[in-house]
């Protein structure tokens, strides 16, 4: 599960400006960022990367898509876990449409609600080999 990519299946379900996120994954991860750089070229679709570094930890990072419209992460699981529960803290209590959290191949994925625990996340998973996606 590691590489996730935090997105809306529904037209207008996610929408995160550039600034918003710079300002929360500081603001969420503290001094454990230790870098918060714009990518490029222009035709990049990723236009900023926070990478977070933590003592005794595979160092991860975040980055937010040029559209508004998702984040990928990578790293742990816990890490994308926690990536996960901080992605949907920021979002509006009713984004317009659901949140969803799926690994790089889309396998699986997970509809992030307000107020969701790791325990949730992780009892959430639905296998699409077992329950494709409408």
């Amino acid at each position: 599960m590691p590489n996730i990519i935090i997105l809306s299946p529904d037209v207008d379900g996610f929408d995160l400006a550039k600034e918003r996120f710079e300002e929360a994954v500081v603001d969420g991860f503290g001094a454990q960022v230790t870098s918060l750089v714009p990518e490029a070229p222009d035709e990049s679709p990723v236009d900023v990367a926070a990478r977070v570094d933590r003592p005794g930890e595979p160092a991860f990072q975040i980055f937010h898509f040029r559209a508004r419209d998702g984040i990928y992460t990578d790293g742990t699981d816990e890490q994308a876990i926690e990536v996960m529960l901080w992605a949907r803290s920021i979002l509006p209590e009713d984004p317009g449409g659901r949140i969803w959290a799926v690994d790089e191949a889309y396998n699986g994925h997970v509809e992030l609600n307000s107020g969701m625990t790791k325990e949730d996340i992780e009892a959430g998973w639905v296998d699409h080999a077992d329950n494709p996606p409408e």
